[in-house]
């Protein structure tokens, strides 16, 4: 076949042995229409399935956006309920010094908080939040003077099914069961972290008598009671304090001793403690205060 150019433009001469057909022509016209319906469908379902991926990710009811809207709502409606002062009251019915014990906030790597009372960890969650694990340590024999002094001597006491209470300063109470008790390293921050599913709390203190170890100590909530006034408006009573010589012994528990109030409603900006190091305490032998790390119980 050749082409050739006329006035009329470009023009297909016919070659020897083609001559075309109606039906010829009607075929490549049926083709033509073919390919034209394969593409229509083709962009149609392409276009469905960009408006299906767009439906999903922005309007219905599991979509990306909604997530988004619902969980900033969430946010704020927490934030807005969230008790203005984060200090928590810990009670703990099995342990001789746990009562309405001052849990202040602090980070990692400060040991004020733990000198004076007991530490939360600010990383880890509220009982008011989703899914959190309260993270609250607590010396082993601490420091005389303060309500760190021997506060979680006894925490190897606890049993699953105990129970431990946590009050914000609202009055609202959390009433957690011991699910889980053990052993950790002391480099081992796995046990920080959320539980799916579960709101829990984690206590924990040194192993005696080398503190070389992390007792741990961790239950789940199983109950809120609002309204049952801060531990401060329930009672006037003068805090428990274990007075230096009551330091326990082998096989002795120690008894807890009343005496005046000595702590402050708030941390003090600048606290020194009474002692330099904590005390040592025989356990079938003289132990020695090991070094603590950072951010953990003594």
């Amino acid at each position: 076949m050749k082409i050739y150019r006329s006035r009329r433009g470009l023009r297909r001469r016919q070659a020897p042995g083609e001559y075309p057909t109606r039906r010829s022509w009607r075929d490549k016209k049926r083709q033509a229409r073919t390919r034209r319906r394969i593409n229509t469908i083709a962009m149609i379902l392409v276009l469905a399935g960009l408006g299906l991926v767009l439906y999903t990710l922005l309007l219905s009811e599991d979509s990306v956006v909604q997530r988004a809207v619902s969980t900033a709502t969430d946010s704020e409606e927490i934030a807005a309920s969230a008790p203005k002062d984060t200090t928590l009251y810990l009670t703990v019915p099995k342990m001789a010094r746990v009562e309405d014990l001052p849990v202040y906030d602090a980070p990692w790597d400060s040991e004020t908080a733990l000198d004076v009372s007991a530490s939360h960890l600010d990383s880890s969650g509220f009982p008011w939040q989703e899914e959190p694990n309260i993270y609250i340590t607590g010396h082993r024999m601490g420091f005389p003077g303060t309500r760190s002094f021997l506060v979680f001597y006894d925490l190897d006491a606890l049993e699953n099914g105990d129970e431990i209470f946590l009050t914000d300063s609202d009055g609202t109470r959390y009433t957690y069961e011991v699910f889980n008790e053990f052993i950790s390293d002391p480099f081992d921050w796995s046990h920080t972290e959320s539980v799916s599913g579960k709101n829990i709390v984690t206590l924990q203190t040194c192993t005696l008598p080398d503190y070389t170890q992390r007792l741990m100590v961790q239950g789940e909530l199983r109950e809120v009671t609002s309204g049952a006034g801060t531990p401060q408006e329930e009672t006037n009573s003068p805090q428990v304090e274990v007075a230096p010589q009551a330091i326990p012994q082998e096989g002795v528990a120690p008894q807890a001793v009343p005496q005046e109030e000595i702590l402050p409603e708030v941390i003090p900006q600048e606290f020194e403690p009474v002692l330099t190091e904590p005390v040592p305490v025989e356990l079938g032998r003289e132990a020695e205060q090991a070094p603590v790390e950072p951010g953990q119980a003594g």
